[in-house]
């Protein structure tokens, strides 16, 4: 896992890095995850359908640009 995630001399560390170091790689992907699922929630939040007001759709849809743009720094 460490060598696969920028650790390219994981094999040569001692025991008591390996896992300090596998623990942060684990958040990592853990926060990696949990942000695309919420990205993910919010642009199933901005699909117009008949069940939810149509300016609860548009507010997600701002929102889920408002983020993205955020993520990429602001830009279009």
């Amino acid at each position: 896992m460490l060598l696969d995630h920028g650790h390219p001399n994981a094999l040569s560390y001692p025991i008591c890095k390996v896992s300090e170091e596998a623990s942060l790689v684990v958040k990592r992907i853990d926060a990696q995850m949990a942000t695309q699922i919420s990205l993910m929630q919010m642009a199933l939040s901005s699909i117009p359908n008949m069940s939810v007001k149509e300016s609860f759709t548009k507010k997600a849809a701002k929102t889920l640009t408002k983020y993205l743009k955020d993520m990429i720094g602001g830009e279009s």
